[in-house]
This record gives C-alpha cells, sequence and structure tokens, in this order.
C-alpha cells in the first residue's frame, strides 16, 4: 500500500537581524532573514511540522547565508529578536499525528476490552461461538454447536488458511461438517495457549 506524502513550505517570517553587519561587505543593518517552514501532510492531512530553515541576505552585496554560518554574535542578536516575536505552529498542522494517537489509543482499548470479554466467553460458552485458531501457522475456526453442562459440542471447519486475513473467506457453514466434544476446561486450556486466539460471538 503506497502512502501519499507530501510537504508544504512556505515563508513563516521575513525582518532584518539587527545591529548587525554583513561579513562580506561589513555593512550594518542589512541582513534580512527569512524563516521557511511548513508541514508533512499524508494524503492531504497536516501531520507533522518540518524543521524549519533559515536563510540571510544581505541586501546591499546580495551575500546569502544559513544563519548557522554567520558569527555566535549575530546568531546571538537573531535569537534576542526573535524572542520577542517567536513563529508558534498552529496545532492545525499536528492534526494527522493527534488522529493517529487517537485512533492508536482507541484501538488499545478496544483490544483490552475485548480481552476481558473473551476470557468470560471461554468460561460460558454459547452456541454460534466462532474460536479463530492458530495451530502452528495454519489458520482456521471451531464453531459451538451445542453447550451441555461441561461438554461443549464443536463444529470443526474443514478448511484451513496459512494467512490471518484468510480467516473470514473459509468461515462459512459449509466448511463445517465434523462435530467434536470438548471440555470447557480443554478450551480454556486451548485459549490459554493461544491456540484459541480470538472469540467472536455475534
Amino acid at each position: 500500500m503506497l502512502i501519499n506524502l507530501g510537504r508544504n513550505i512556505k515563508i513563516l517570517k521575513t525582518g532584518i537581524i539587527e545591529n548587525a553587519s554583513c561579513p562580506n561587505c561589513n555593512k550594518i543593518n542589512t541582513l534580512n532573514f527569512s524563516i521557511y517552514g511548513g508541514y508533512i501532510n499524508v494524503i492531504i492531512i497536516p501531520s507533522a511540522p518540518i524543521k524549519r530553515t533559515i536563510l540571510v541576505e544581505c541586501s546591499n552585496c546580495k551575500k546569502t547565508y544559513k544563519l548557522k554560518e554567520l558569527t555566535p554574535e549575530i546568531n546571538t542578536n537573531f535569537k534576542e529578536q526573535y524572542k520577542k516575536n517567536p513563529v508558534k505552529n498552529p496545532l492545525w498542522q499536528y492534526t494527522g499525528s493527534i488522529i493517529l494517537a487517537v485512533t492508536l489509543s482507541f484501538a488499545i482499548y478496544t483490544g483490552i476490552q475485548m480481552k476481558k470479554a473473551e476470557k468470560q466467553y471461554i468460561i460460558n460458552p454459547l452456541i454460534g461461538d466462532i474460536y479463530r485458531v492458530n495451530n502452528d501457522g495454519h489458520y482456521s475456526t471451531l464453531k459451538v454447536k451445542k453447550v451441555s453442562n461441561d461438554t461443549i459440542s464443536i463444529y470443526i471447519n474443514d478448511m484451513e488458511t496459512n494467512t490471518y486475513s484468510g480467516i473470514d473467506e473459509i468461515n462459512i457453514d459449509k466448511n463445517y461438517n465434523k462435530t467434536q466434544f470438548f471440555t470447557k476446561q480443554n478450551l480454556r486450556d486451548l485459549y490459554t495457549k493461544n491456540i484459541i486466539y480470538q472469540i467472536d460471538r455475534r
């Protein structure tokens, strides 16, 4: 799957570095700075700010510099001047990151709640419960046919797949032709060993 990444860059702020002279022509107050910034977008959603670049050009001799190439004194002048009126990253530039964080948090919370529910499902099976099983990389399903005290009658799926994602394709009624009996303890042991790795209850 390809993810469409893009970069949106523009000039965020311009100005003159005060009380600083050009190292090339020695003219004072001719160093014009431009702060470039923006954000990375995933598809069309702004996801994270881009690290800013500061370029400086002398209006007299047209010599250009990166800020870090200039003297410590000029850098100090710029930083003190910038502190008075900084450019802040707007919150919307983090939209994608916020969406991702919320989605992950929800997925984790849902997963925890599902596991809590499954622990009750395996203790108290109901007719129609689907057990997704992984037997050394061979994926298949079991389906609860009948519950009688401690004995559970289980339909065995005739088909299996070697991928987790293929489960839904084989979980169809015509594939359940064989029956096997389990005790509740048998099922709990399979769940504890993660052979039964997911329980679906409608």
